[in-house]
């Protein structure tokens, strides 16, 4: 009988190890096959336009870096609670003005960067990651 007594704890915290591990399973927007072949175009004004996608552009595109910013991932998402796109909404306005400020600089791709997420149960646990947007001038966009 005291056997039972102590194993039965035993199989209990290893039930509850692993399902904290299997909980805290991550994930990304960015590392999704369908968001990361997506790409959007906003037009900007003067007949030009800008193109948005979730992953970085390959080397066939031929594009060069011109500017990178980041911002907490968490509050883009509370911006954007009441916006159907909701955080990657707000960040697509955000790199929408900042390239109108800036259309000398032949920003034509904008690469949005998802941070993973993880939680356990229901507490996020990587709440103060920041997304990141990048900001391409390509000779043919991805």
């Amino acid at each position: 009988m005291s056997y039972l007594f102590k194993a039965v704890p035993t199989r209990f915290l290893i039930v509850l190890l692993l399902m904290t591990v299997l909980t805290a399973c991550s994930y990304t927007v960015n590392q999704n096959p369908i968001m990361a072949s997506e790409v959007q175009s906003v037009p900007l004004g003067q007949g030009k336009s800008l193109d948005f996608g979730y992953k970085l552009p390959d080397a066939g595109a031929a594009c060069q870096l011109v500017n990178q910013t980041s911002r907490n991932w968490t509050v883009a998402q509370a911006l954007g609670d009441a916006k159907p796109g909701g955080g990657r909404q707000v960040l697509q306005e955000e790199a929408v003005a900042s390239v109108n400020q800036r259309l000398q600089a032949g920003i034509n791709y904008v690469a949005l960067t998802i941070p993973n997420e993880a939680a356990i149960g229901i507490v996020i646990v990587t709440a103060a990651r920041d997304a990141t947007t990048s900001y391409f001038r390509c000779a043919s966009p991805p």
